[in-house]
């Protein structure tokens, strides 16, 4: 995989995500062209407006250029136009929200087509709370069964909101016992970035990492071993 994929644990557009942030914004190729796509929250579409406006109007704010895509169904995700915007910025970000509907909405569209090409392209990926467990081999839910994912990181369950999640941390100790998966729990306005599969934590919380022979949590400027 070319590019970077930045996977955010939640709080996006809050002001404590702007040191990741300018992190994410330094480790672009060329000037940054951001574009928002609100597609996880697009079950309520003119929610998803607002806050792909938002997360515009923040990254203004940081000196970039950026675009709030309205990609917020299967329509607009097959929509000629707003694809071509997609792949005119050289930083996709994926909102928080619903992480099924995100993934029944892009799979197989020209929409997600277009984030490949960009990443392709040495750009950046960013997805926030729900939209980052869509990168793993499963979406985590309960009750079981989980929901299928891109994985685009093959073994790995994300778990965003982790050090809030505590029902779902007494669940990790049961389900790493016997499971397959890796979990990958990740903070709010934190974020897990993978280059070329070395990966490294940046933020003010942490990236908790559960399989059946570890359990470990790294830190800001903390590189993370994977598998």
């Amino acid at each position: 995989m070319n590019g970077i994929l930045v996977l955010v644990g939640g709080g996006e557009f809050e002001p404590e995500m702007k040191y990741v942030d300018r992190v994410l914004l330094d480790n672009v190729i060329g000037t940054p062209r951001v574009a928002i796509l609100p597609t996880a929250a697009g079950q309520e579409p003119d929610r998803a407006l607002r806050l792909a406006e938002t997360g515009a109007a923040y990254f203004r704010e940081l000196g970039v250029e950026s675009d709030a895509i309205p990609v917020v169904d299967r329509d607009s995700a097959m929509d000629e136009d707003l694809v071509a915007r997609i792949e005119a910025a050289n930083v996709i970000y994926l909102t928080d929200g619903d992480a099924r509907y995100l993934y029944k909405t892009l799979q197989f569209s020209a929409a997600w087509v277009a984030i490949g090409n960009v990443i392709e392209l040495n750009g950046v990926i960013a997805a926030s709370g729900g939209a980052a467990s869509v990168f793993g081999d499963r979406i985590p839910a309960s009750p079981l069964p989980w929901g299928a994912a891109f994985n685009i990181l093959p073994g790995a369950v994300i778990v965003p909101q982790y050090a809030s999640a505590s029902s779902l941390k007494l669940r990790l100790r049961r389900w790493t016992r016997f499971g397959r998966f890796t979990y990958l729990g990740i903070d709010r306005h934190t974020a897990l970035f993978n280059e070329k599969f070395r990966f490294n934590v940046v933020g003010e919380g942490g990236v908790t990492v559960w399989s059946r022979r570890r359990h470990e949590k790294r830190e800001d400027g903390d590189p993370l071993m994977w598998p």
